[in-house]
């Protein structure tokens, strides 16, 4: 089969494409890149997400790096991708390798390589990865031979993670606040993690779905998807601020009052960072709110948009141009941290921003931050396609004049099409991870957002049909 790297990894569906064969294809054309970059010496992290066959998949990448003489840190348990992050920083290693497939229905699993730097893999990597892959030759050792060999250590970063993201926040003022944190990890490899940090910070913790399930407890384990945290309401009695994150832990979402979607915690994240006198650039991708914007030009801040996927906000990150960046999809990054999405340090951040300002309620935050800046109103949908790569072509014949009646008045195609008026913008893009077309639309007025939204839905089944 045809093995492509997406957005952030190459994911498939378990037992079709996804199978021990294929991922051991996939684990020597990552063997074979890091020997050719002469790394293969400082060795690789393997970890994994809590998904089923996770750790079987982990097992036969070890057993492909061993069989190549490249030494392996494997996780003694399933783990968050930003602690796989912070090892492969930490250690110095060539790279590491994640089994996971992050937000995606239980049914997925995925790899995702990421290079020595600590953040996710760029396109110029993936490629070449890619190439290796169309002439692999697995070689392969027994796992038991492997650690004979002394190829394949064991090894724990729990403690040093926790460690660092908890010198990262201002610990006295999160101790004085005393706030009631509900957790909820969506049963994934978070558990045991954020609740910890959270506990040791001197919050009084309450967790809602944190027992481990591979089928996620038949959702989706997406916080950015408001039905996947919908049941935390009823959790919410006597707690200050709920936290969401993801099935390896790399996005992350808040309940309060209502649920607070991603687009609106990065504004307030980053006026955050500036209260606390943290100035720089801010970067976000093209389907990302632009009430980011608006607290850059209050504050003289230049704003970088790139394209979909953490990868094209990484490179801000590690050359320091951008103190922080972020995704409409959960994801935020931080100049001083790996240069990987980390939704656990996220929601350690959103505790501190309300412990700093003396207030219990995000929606409280919310309305000071609109006494600054216009609130924005986020929708998103999207269509099934089977294969979506065919629409970007299309999009590029796409020049309305007018979007539900607004005149455009700018278009930006960096990835997908996105038609700006004088009243909100549109985006179509098809999506890099699974077989769907996503729409996204915002506006300060909800009825405009919802229209440019169902502008957007009805050219892509327009453009589907035409095929």
């Amino acid at each position: 089969m045809h093995i492509r790297f997406g957005t952030d990894g190459w994911r498939s569906l378990m037992n079709a494409d996804f199978t021990i064969d294929n991922v051991k294809v996939v684990a020597q054309a990552i063997a074979d890149y890091v020997i050719s970059r002469g790394l293969a010496r400082y060795g690789v992290v393997v970890g994994y997400d809590s998904r089923r066959g996770s750790r079987e998949y982990a097992k036969a990448c070890a057993e492909v790096l061993a069989g190549n003489g490249v030494p392996v840190y494997m996780t003694v348990t399933d783990v968050p991708t930003p602690l796989v992050a912070f090892a492969t920083a930490k250690l110095r290693t060539g790279g590491a390798i994640m089994i996971t497939a992050s937000h995606n229905p239980p049914e997925y699993n995925g790899i995702k390589f990421i290079p020595h730097y600590g953040g996710p893999a760029s396109a110029e990597i993936t490629q070449e990865i890619e190439r290796f892959i169309a002439r692999a030759e697995v070689r392969a050792s027994d796992i038991g031979e492997a650690e004979r060999r002394g190829l394949v250590a064991y090894a724990d970063f729990r403690e040093e993670y926790l460690d660092w993201i908890s010198s990262l926040v201002d610990k006295d003022a999160i101790r004085r606040a005393r706030l009631r944190v509900l957790v909820n990890p969506l049963h994934g490899s978070v558990a045991g993690v954020l609740d910890e940090a959270l506990r040791r910070l001197g919050c009084e913790v309450k967790c809602v779905r944190c027992e481990k399930d591979p089928m996620f407890g038949s959702l989706t384990p997406d916080p950015t998807m408001p039905e996947s945290v919908r049941d935390m309401q009823s959790f919410m009695e006597g707690v200050d601020v709920g936290l969401a994150t993801d099935g390896d832990g790399d996005r992350a979402s808040a309940y309060s009052e209502t649920y607070i979607a991603p687009n609106t915690l990065f504004p307030l994240l980053l006026m955050h960072m500036l209260n606390k006198g943290v100035r720089g650039g801010v970067v976000r991708t093209v389907a990302t709110t632009h009430m980011v914007d608006e607290v850059a030009a209050k504050n003289g801040l230049r704003v970088y948009e790139v394209p979909v996927g953490f990868k094209n906000i990484a490179p801000y990150l590690l050359m320091g141009e951008a103190i922080m960046g972020g995704e409409e999809s959960g994801g935020f990054g931080y100049k001083w941290h790996v240069p990987e999405k980390d939704g656990i340090l996220t929601c350690l951040y959103v505790v501190e921003a309300l412990a700093l300002s003396g207030k219990k309620r995000l929606e409280e935050l919310i309305r000071e931050m609109g006494k600054e800046i216009k609130l924005l109103y986020s929708v998103r949908g999207k269509v099934d396609v089977k294969r979506p790569h065919e629409v970007r072509g299309l999009l590029a014949g796409l020049e309305p004049r007018s979007v539900g009646g607004l005149r455009v008045e700018g278009v930006c195609r960096i990835d997908g099409a996105k038609f700006v008026t004088e009243r909100g913008w549109v985006l179509i893009r098809p999506s890099g991870t699974e077989p769907v077309v996503r729409v996204y639309a915002e506006s300060e007025e909800p009825e405009v957002a919802e229209a440019l939204l169902a502008w957007g839905l009805e050219r892509v089944r327009g453009l589907t049909r035409a095929r």
